[in-house]
């Protein structure tokens, strides 16, 4: 931990109040209190860096400063008190937000600090330790600006400045705004909400503010304004300190003293929070954030990574799989679950009811005692654990750099009910990690957490552990998979449903022969999507593993009919018993390709439901490949031709419905298709119209249901299949 500490202070605390400045008579950025802050067991490094003069701040508590509050030392030139290991400094706290004494009702927001508050840190910009050359650390450990194309980004400038003390040429950056910014909600800043910001952070300031778009260029920031927006910035082994200075200058735009970016914890968007001291409008186009660089130690025990610096280090990429098991063990029976939060363990107490209000308010309880920052590890107490506290701290050290989504965290022993999940969210823990073999879910969980996983902001990460097999799963898209199979998952364009019977009796040889020649044209740009059961569903399954391609599972719980689900997919999910319509709902949304085996009773309802779903337009127009040697299709082909002739339904149904004798045929077939979809179209007389709206309707219906940004709905051909030989 010490390498994660080096240049910043442990939490400060405000010691004494001492009174406030300013007429009662006057609000907003007049209105100030003074305090003495209080710093406990600081580093013998930070206290001799201060003694020797080297340059230092006062940095204030984020979730403060994103709702206006500026705290800093009252004088510069006055060098805080230092007594043994603890650090005391004078300091004021200020309200530059006048939305906060109007909503409060009592006219004076600076009222609700109480001794005892966390207020912010010490930080050292060490001269010593600066990053000269940024350009060493870009896209190593250092990712700033929006990626355009691989591995190019741009919204920021690399500038060269003489450093202050040392007098070397350093560089420095600046960093555009990004088009969000966070507009508080009137109605909801009361003095409760407010306080929760003060005492809890930044978990509770969801709940007086929204995330909105904003047109840089057209948006400006006037004087006596606050903005609080994002700049795109990820950091692995190096801190950023962010100048208080903005540009330009001259405009007299401040950065608040939220200012520091730890290293691993800063992934993607960070927000800042800029107030406008002087006296003209200044468009937000030509704002720019100033960041130097400093160096840290390196407190991980596995590699340093790209990837995962600009995405966010997960308990999955620090842990093994037998030290996440360790966790589960130290969860009280009594307990409802732990909260994991840099190096704190935190036991939530099981209410008698739940679901009741009770048990939210111990929630809460709970999350406040986990932010609250320990100079010691705190470590599960209970004798057996106790014997372990080795191991534990070990572990604890490894988490001490999880960030993003993943710095805290709920483990339990069971997926939580929508209440809450829903409370644990509020209150800023957005990842969940669930010790469980194989659970089934109702409709409407997977469904929240498919929305909650692909939020465009504040998204969540839903973790499974199986005891069983020893693996973790991550929820991604509708099934749960080991993380490396995202990228796997990501790289498929085709996804084909193969429906058949599970029954002895059915003859699968035909669909694994397509399956197989497919595997050899397509490779990783395909997928099969099944529904997680014995028969065909467990053959396509196997023989999938065996040519490497992405397997998706959705079954369904019907070990009653003697019908078990496969745990060996690569991507599973499993609805509750009843449920075969939400299944069925989700095997469609996921693929684009149906292959009709030769089957029974479900085969036939899963053909009848590719073909409405394809007649209203909620799958891309495409063949319905019928693996039919001994023409069981044949009758249902004739009434689909039927019901065209009697305008019960579009005339261009049947043209989509391809009955196969061999693999060869239904492979030629299909190429045909993915090489030119338009001319496959154009020679079976689908309307342009239709296929139009089913391109539209299907990619947006994807993306809203299983959170897919990229949805192959035939639009492009596949140049690379234009020369197969079949």
């Amino acid at each position: 931990m010490s390498g994660i500490s080096q240049i910043i202070s442990p939490d400060g605390y405000i010691h004494t109040i001492q009174e406030k400045r300013g007429s009662s008579e006057q609000i907003g950025s007049t209105e100030s209190i003074q305090a003495t802050f209080y710093f406990p067991s600081v580093s013998d490094y930070i206290r001799g860096a201060i003694l020797e003069g080297k340059p230092y701040f006062f940095v204030g508590r984020s979730g403060n400063a994103q709702i206006g509050i500026k705290t800093y030392q009252s004088n510069l030139t006055t060098m805080p008190t230092i007594e043994n290991q603890d650090i005391y400094l004078d300091g004021q706290i200020q309200n530059l937000n006048p939305l906060l004494d109007s909503g409060l009702q009592t006219g004076n927001v600076l009222e609700l600090f109480k001794k005892g508050d966390e207020i912010g840190r010490l930080v050292v910009m060490d001269p010593e330790l600066r990053i000269n050359d940024v350009r060493h650390y870009l896209h190593k450990r250092l990712f700033v600006g929006r990626e355009i194309t691989k591995g190019y980004y741009e919204g920021f400038e690399i500038h060269q400045e003489s450093d202050p003390v040392t007098g070397k040429i350093s560089d420095y950056i600046t960093i555009d705004l990004e088009p969000f910014q966070y507009i508080f909600e009137p109605y909801a800043i009361n003095p409760s909400s407010i306080n929760a910001v003060i005492k809890e952070g930044r978990s509770a300031l969801g709940k007086i503010r929204s995330r909105v778009a904003v047109d840089l260029k057209s948006a400006v920031l006037k004087p006596n304004e606050l903005f609080v927006g994002d700049v795109k910035i990820s950091l692995g082994d190096v801190y950023a300190i962010i100048d208080a200075v903005v540009e330009p200058e001259a405009n007299l735009i401040e950065h608040l003293p939220a200012r520091v970016l730890d290293p691993f914890r800063t992934f993607r968007d960070r927000q800042v929070e800029l107030y406008n001291f002087g006296n003209c409008d200044t468009p937000l186009s030509e704002i720019k954030i100033r960041v130097r660089f400093f160096r840290t130690k390196n407190p991980l025990t596995v590699p340093l990574e790209k990837s995962k610096v600009k995405e966010g280090y997960r308990v999955y990429d620090l842990l093994t799989n037998a030290e996440i098991s360790n966790l589960f063990r130290s969860i009280h029976n009594h307990s409802l679950g732990m909260i994991l939060n840099k190096g704190n363990f935190i036991q939530i107490p099981r209410a008698k009811d739940i679901e009741g209000e009770a048990q939210f308010e111990i929630i809460k309880h709970s999350v406040v005692q986990s932010t609250s920052r320990k100079s010691e590890l705190v470590l599960p107490t209970s004798e057996e654990n106790e014997l372990q506290n080795g191991e534990f701290r070990k572990t604890l050290q490894k988490l001490s750099v999880l960030g993003g989504i993943n710095s805290r965290i709920f483990i339990g022993d069971k997926f939580p009910s929508h209440e809450v999940i829903n409370a644990l969210n509020r209150s800023g823990i957005r990842t969940f990690l669930i010790n469980s073999a194989n659970p089934s879910f109702e409709d409407d969980y997977i469904k929240k957490m498919i929305k909650l996983t692909h939020a465009d902001h504040s998204a969540c990460e839903f973790l499974r552990y199986d005891s069983e097999t020893d693996k973790i799963y991550t929820f991604y898209h509708g099934c749960f998979m080991e993380p490396d199979d995202k990228e796997r998952f990501d790289k498929v364009r085709y996804w084909f449903a193969f429906y058949g019977s599970h029954t002895k009796e059915a003859d699968n040889r035909l669909t694994i022969e397509l399956l197989s020649q497919l595997a050899a044209k397509l490779g990783d740009e395909m997928g099969i999507a099944h529904g997680g059961g014995p028969g065909l569903m467990k053959e396509s399954n196997d023989l999938a593993r065996k040519h490497n391609i992405m397997s998706a599972g959705i079954a369904i719980d019907l070990e009653g009919e003697r019908q078990l689900s496969l745990t060996t997919c690569d991507g599973l999910i499993k609805y509750k018993e009843g449920l075969r319509l939400s299944r069925q709902d989700h095997l469609q949304k996921l693929s684009n390709l149906p292959i009709i085996n030769t089957g029974g009773y479900g085969s036939s309802e899963e053909l009848a439901i590719s073909i409405t779903s394809m007649k209203i337009h909620e799958n891309p127009l495409a063949p319905i490949i019928l693996l039919d040697p001994d023409n069981l299709w044949n009758h249902a082909q004739k009434q689909t031709i039927e019901i065209a002739d009697r305008k019960y339904g579009p005339p261009f149904i049947p043209n989509l419905i391809k009955p196969c004798r061999t693999a060869d045929e239904a492979l030629k077939e299909i190429i045909k298709f993915l090489s030119n979809p338009d001319n496959w179209y154009k020679k079976n007389k689908i309307p342009a119209e239709d296929i139009e709206t089913s391109r539209v309707k299907s990619r947006r219906i994807r993306q809203e249901t299983l959170g897919q940004v990229k949805v192959d709905v035939f639009e492009n051909p596949n140049y690379r299949l234009t020369q197969v030989n079949i």
